[in-house]
């Protein structure tokens, strides 16, 4: 059992910051190349995402005699998710506050044409309330924090799916 628990610490934090690692990455790509949001990067950033939880969780696997309970699986996946997400999520705060706060502004300006041109039947008043609303979204600290929320609901939802595939219980002891 302690060779488990060594081994899940191990794996967890590992992939974890090959994750946070892929999450830091993307974002300065989507920086340096002036992409707010890009559907390519999203894919990949999806895809690198289920490969490196499915192996954190195959890892487990091989080095628990090849055997996965789902709650194992889960364990695993979200709390390499969960180290992910906190690392990507103090990184998404200093990038916003420090490195790219303008981005912020160009949320709020793309925000503000938008309800512009379908204000349909919205009175000034309803579009400044809808603006302070998006104001408060687009903080840095509220960006980390929907990173963390993002990472922790997609670690379980990917680590779930993994684990009831490679599920394997062990046998019962006489």
């Amino acid at each position: 059992m302690e060779n488990q628990k060594k081994s899940f610490k191990q794996i967890v934090t590992t992939h974890g910051l090959y994750l946070a690692l892929v999450s830091i990455l993307l974002l300065v790509v989507m920086y340096v190349t002036n992409t707010n949001q890009n559907w390519a990067i999203s894919l990949v950033s999806f895809a690198l995402t289920v490969l490196i939880l499915v192996y954190a969780i195959k890892t487990f696997k091989q080095q628990n005699e090849n055997y996965l309970s789902l709650g194992e699986g889960l364990k695993v996946g979200v709390a390499t998710a969960a180290i992910a997400g906190v690392l990507a999520g103090v990184y998404a705060y200093l990038h916003y506050s420090f490195i790219y706060p303008e981005y912020i502004d160009t949320v709020i300006d793309e925000a503000r044409m938008q309800m512009a041109e379908q204000s349909q039947g919205m009175t000034e008043e309803q579009m400044e309330q809808a603006l302070g609303f998006t104001e408060s979204f687009t903080t840095p600290f509220m960006m980390a924090t929907f990173s963390l929320i993002g990472s922790l609901f997609f670690g379980f939802i990917i680590s779930l799916i993994a684990s009831l595939i490679m599920k394997r219980e062990r046998p019962a002891e006489i």
